[in-house]
């Protein structure tokens, strides 16, 4: 399967649910670690306005639409795609999937803060999944060493990364050679619900986010059109 779609000038994978946990699944029988990035309409701003963050993105093996505007942007119209990106049914059966086969997940996150209540969040909505460890991973190439030595020492089958962009692509195309995992797993921040938002807040953001992206897309599509 090699379906794609186009936002913004950035290719995505055009995979619904079942389809992106049928991949992973396939990632997670193979020796060599596969990276999977689930990018909001935040990041994927960013990524138009940044041709090298566009290039890492679509350097990964498989680049998932984590927001339902991406979809309403790529003029995706199926419902039920649109219901799984906004009730994240991939990151849901990705996790439970996890638990089920007794996976060890190693976090990494921006501050220390971040990396306490990610893991939290993960046992609170996904009981007994295991962690096995957790970095935070500063805004340089420092503790590269260190934070693989911990992920390659422990039974890591999993890295889950919490981290913005581009600390996340920059990370992980630095040191995948020297990963020992099966599976990168990159949600960014934005992809869970914020530190302390509440339902009306996170409605408000998908919202603001929804908006910014849609009046982005009809500028590049008058401009297009201009040319």
């Amino acid at each position: 399967m090699d379906k794609k779609m186009n936002v913004l000038d950035v290719r995505l994978d055009d995979y619904t649910a079942k389809d992106a946990m049928k991949a992973v699944a396939e990632y997670l029988q193979t020796e060599l670690v596969s990276t999977v990035k689930i990018v909001t309409a935040d990041v994927l701003i960013q990524a138009a306005q940044t041709d090298r963050l566009k290039e890492e993105i679509e350097q990964l093996d498989l680049v998932l639409a984590g927001n339902k505007a991406i979809l309403e942007a790529a003029e995706v119209l199926d419902k039920r795609r649109l219901e799984e990106a906004h009730n994240q049914t991939f990151q849901k059966m990705l996790f439970r999937y996890f638990h089920k086969n007794h996976f060890g997940l190693f976090v990494l996150a921006d501050s220390e803060e971040e990396l306490m209540w990610l893991k939290a969040y993960l046992e609170d909505h996904y009981g007994g999944i295991r962690i096995v460890g957790g970095e935070v991973v500063p805004g340089d190439e420092s503790a590269d060493d260190m934070i693989m030595n911990q992920i390659n020492g422990s039974e890591v089958d999993c890295v889950l990364a919490g981290l913005t962009s581009p600390k996340q692509e920059d990370f992980i195309l630095r040191c995948r050679e020297a990963l020992n995992a099966r599976l990168w797993l990159g949600i960014g921040r934005e992809d869970l619900p914020q530190l302390g938002e509440t339902g009306v807040k996170e409605k408000m953001r998908e919202l603001f986010e929804r908006t910014i992206l849609k009046r982005r897309v009809e500028k590049e599509k008058k401009k297009s059109h201009c040319s």
